[in-house]
């Protein structure tokens, strides 16, 4: 009889890879085991238009919306494109590193269990991507008018907020399709017992990118990435460490991870999210509002309409703290090590479970 926490396994064979989904659906099934030969297929065939001279390929390849006579950028029907061209990349680069690059580190400890090595992917993927793209974007906000000052964030909008530099919007860009890939990428992944607040937390994400960008609140919308990006480095670190076998260094990296949580997601987020109304109202007069004024969306309906979906994220974090503590607990008090509290619904004793020729698991 299969178990209730097995109800969502589904193991499929990839061409010999270590693959278990979270869903039955046949799309999904189908998407996994072709990932990586569509985005190839995808990428190639832009690339190749590209080198025979066709015109279209630059829609995919580069950012469209320039403004005359200067090197920033307005936004645009056409960035859909670049974003779509970026899904593909970014699909194609996690296939690669988490089968064939990232399982030869657990393999190489002698770490044995598929599962682990399987886990040891996905995290590290995740890291990959976060540590590059936190450092990309820390470098575009270092060089920005609003480093360290929350009132730049609003100060001569809509002016100053409508053109953005190449580099934002490059960074903008890439995050948004990170964000989308993850939509398909959490249902090819093991069931995590949060599953419906990852997912929320996955919509809502995409929500405030794509609003925040829409609504020229790119400034804003930038430290708000870099803030709630930062913690997920010390946790997949700890994550890491933990599938290679280690006890002690998971419990230090998971106790740095809850204290730059609480700093992060919560202190600085809300931070930010008061500024809106104690620095953005005054930096922002009413002739400078909507409707009054050309290219500007901040108005109480549309700005309160993107905090009350900044209140359902943090709803999502204060969550995932409830369950950091009780992970602290088992830590502090019981003397346990730092097992994630969001772990795999599937037991360790299935880890060897093998795949029958259509691919479910018996």
């Amino acid at each position: 009889m299969r178990s209730k926490d097995t109800k969502h396994r589904h193991r499929v064979a990839v061409g010999g890879r270590n693959v278990v989904l979270s869903t039955r659906n046949p799309l999904i099934t189908w998407l996994a085991k072709n990932e990586l030969t569509l985005s190839f297929a995808a990428i190639f065939i832009v690339r190749t238009c590209s080198w025979l001279g066709f015109a279209w390929p630059q829609l995919f390849l580069t950012l469209q919306h320039s403004s005359p006579n200067s090197h920033r950028f307005t936004r645009g029907a056409c960035d859909v494109w670049f974003v779509i061209n970026w899904i593909f990349q970014i699909l194609a680069a996690r296939s690669i590193m988490l089968h064939n690059v990232l399982p030869l580190i657990p393999q190489y400890f002698g770490v044995k269990s598929s599962r682990s090595q399987r886990r040891f992917g996905e995290t590290g993927w995740f890291l990959c991507y976060i540590v590059l793209s936190w450092s990309i974007g820390f470098s575009i906000w270092r060089d920005s008018p609003y480093y360290m000052n929350t009132r730049h964030l609003y100060a001569n909008y809509p002016e100053d907020h409508v053109l953005m530099p190449y580099s934002l919007k490059w960074y903008y860009l890439v995050q948004t399709a990170f964000w989308i890939s993850n939509l398909y990428t959490i249902f090819v992944e093991e069931r995590r017992k949060d599953h419906m607040e990852m997912l929320t937390h996955h919509v809502v994400t995409i929500a405030l990118v794509v609003l925040s960008y829409t609504f020229h609140f790119t400034r804003f919308g930038h430290v708000f990435m870099l803030v709630m990006d930062f913690p997920d480095v010390f946790l997949s670190l700890a994550k890491l460490v933990r599938y290679l076998g280690n006890e002690m260094a998971p419990n230090i990296l998971f106790g740095l991870f809850t204290i730059s949580w609480v700093a992060t997601k919560h202190y600085l987020c809300i931070k930010m999210m008061i500024s809106i109304w104690t620095e953005g109202i005054f930096e922002v007069p009413m002739e400078k509002r909507f409707p009054h004024c050309p290219d500007s969306y901040a108005s109480y309906p549309i700005v309160g309409f993107m905090w009350a979906i900044l209140c359902v994220l943090q709803a999502v974090l204060i969550y995932w703290f409830v369950m950091i503590l009780k992970v602290l607990e088992k830590v502090l008090i019981k003397g346990e090590d730092a097992a994630d509290e969001r772990s795999d619904e599937e037991s360790d004793s299935e880890d060897e479970a093998k795949p029958n020729d259509t691919g479910r698991s018996n």
